[in-house]
């Protein structure tokens, strides 16, 4: 499901949602519409264009941060550190920085990819406040992931947040893939989130946080999952009170691929990607007798220990996730997000 325009007369179709005026059903494709809704164009010849998923902006990126918490920083500096040699790392939607901030302090080298100007520009201030010596380890370009064109190769490539979703046709997986396989080198490894969201044809979820000194916002999440459409799709609003007061309303829509991570697993080896393991929620220290093998691959499920009382630990949670943290991943089973590790085969293998 998508939304189409028309680049002459300006209408515009969502799959999702049909068109109530000229009396469409949701769920029907652009593609039945030819000559039966538009007057001005008919809905015919070649000035009809799909439009992409929108960038991250405004309050959105604003707020980002603020409940996607610290969600995967630890997972994937460990995992990096682990490297048997000086890793240099890309994190495609790099958005503000997050993971590749936390990479740099640790003497990583990064670059990171977003389409998003308010997002880089976040990254870029957060990023000067790096300081000792290392502002140089992280790289912030702007550019479309599927126009992916950089002058070297990387050891790692970050896909974080269900950012492979966020491509909804077959087609720019694949391109995609392709990319990043340009961009590795021998041997090079990949980690894409998969984001499984909950079931059903209407679901929600809200989280509230204040934001120093005196704001209150809201972030409110509402979706439905179509699994013969294989897509999901859902609207985030963002509602800011300052001292009860309310302010201006924010709010989006997004339509991702819904995918499996068997489904994942054989797109990537058809890319010449060999899934080397999968973990659950980020999860990498687990007690024994968690750990069981799917087909040779490692998967995990445990919760992790509450952490105990102590001196300050900047390190001690990790909770956080977007847009899904709202619905806590170790109560509802509905929700969860998997982390494929691959590696990008030789020649000669």
């Amino acid at each position: 499901m998508s939304v189409y325009s028309c680049k002459v007369c300006g209408f515009r179709y969502d799959e999702w949602l049909g068109d109530s005026k000229n009396g469409v059903p949701p769920g029907i494709p652009f593609q039945r519409l030819t000559g039966s809704v538009c007057s001005t164009c008919g809905l015919s010849g070649g000035r009809h264009e799909r439009l992409p998923s929108p960038p991250y902006k405004g309050l959105e990126a604003a707020y980002y941060d603020q409940f996607a918490g610290k969600a995967g920083i630890l997972f994937y500096r460990g995992w990096i550190q682990a490297f048997d040699r000086q890793p240099a790392v890309l994190e495609l939607g790099v958005g503000t920085g997050r993971i590749a901030l936390e990479l740099a302090r640790q003497g990583i080298s990064v670059c990171g990819i977003d389409n998003s100007p308010d997002m880089l520009g976040l990254a870029e201030k957060k990023k000067r406040r790096l300081g000792k010596g290392r502002e140089h380890l992280l790289e912030l370009m702007e550019q479309e992931a599927l126009h992916l064109q950089l002058d070297r190769t990387f050891t790692h490539v970050l896909l974080t947040e269900g950012f492979l979703q966020h491509f909804t046709l077959r087609s720019e997986q694949r391109r995609l893939l392709q990319l990043i396989k340009e961009h590795l080198t021998e041997d090079g490894l990949v980690a894409i989130d998969l984001l499984l969201p909950p079931a059903g044809e209407n679901w929600q979820t809200e989280q509230r946080k204040w934001v120093f000194p005196d704001k209150m916002v809201y972030q409110q999440v509402r979706g439905e999952t179509s699994y013969a459409r294989q897509r999901f799709r859902y609207s985030l609003a963002y509602e800011t009170f300052i001292d009860s007061v309310e302010q201006p309303r924010y709010r989006v829509d997004r339509e991702m691929a819904l995918m499996l991570p068997g489904e994942l697993v054989l797109l990537l080896e058809s890319e010449q990607l060999e899934v080397t393991a999968m973990h659950e929620n980020y999860i990498i220290d687990y007690p024994a007798g968690y750990i069981h093998s799917v087909e040779g691959l490692s998967l995990v499920h445990t919760v992790p220990s509450s952490p105990a009382r102590g001196d300050y630990d900047l390190e001690k949670w990790t909770e956080g996730g977007y847009p899904f943290a709202g619905l806590n991943v170790r109560t509802n089973a509905d929700v969860s997000r998997m982390t494929l590790f691959a590696r990008k085969k030789t020649c000669n293998k």
